[in-house]
């Protein structure tokens, strides 16, 4: 019996909301010249900062978390932030964030995309002393 693949790779669209945007402290690293295109846009649910430095998300409910969509150019750039996430597709414990579809809605048209994110376990970030950013802008949030 053939095992259906998750499609792991099969779209190179993800929403970020922290250190991956463009100008964010990974951006140069990850993200420059592997993006093929960037837009804003926004997703349900709520966007932590830990105190390492870097932010935590968890999807769904009533609150908007604002981001971007990167459409990256290959497969290897998703390998990229797949690795920083601390991510692997193939393993089904011991990753640091999890990677999963959500839904994202453009600021300009508030059209309404299926694209990939990473998201952390609420008890992970509890645990890491993560802070609930209110705006849900987790760039914005650190300034105030």
């Amino acid at each position: 019996m053939e095992i259906e693949s998750p499609g792991w790779f099969e779209d190179l669209r993800v929403f970020v909301y922290g250190t991956l945007k463009p100008g964010g402290f990974y951006w140069q690293r990850f993200c420059e010249g592997k993006v093929d295109r960037w837009w804003p846009a926004r997703t349900r649910g709520e966007v932590y900062h830990l105190p390492i430095g870097y932010p935590a998300s968890v999807f769904g409910g009533d609150c908007w978390i604002q981001g971007v969509v990167l459409e990256m150019k290959d497969i290897e750039a998703m390998k990229g932030l797949d690795s920083l996430e601390g991510f692997d597709p193939y393993r089904t414990v011991g990753n640091d964030y999890r990677r999963l579809r959500v839904e994202v809605f453009d600021l300009e048209s508030d059209r309404v995309d299926r694209v990939w994110s990473y998201e952390m376990d609420l008890r992970k970030i509890v645990g890491q002393g993560g802070i609930r950013v209110e705006s849900g802008n987790w760039q914005q949030g650190l300034s105030t």
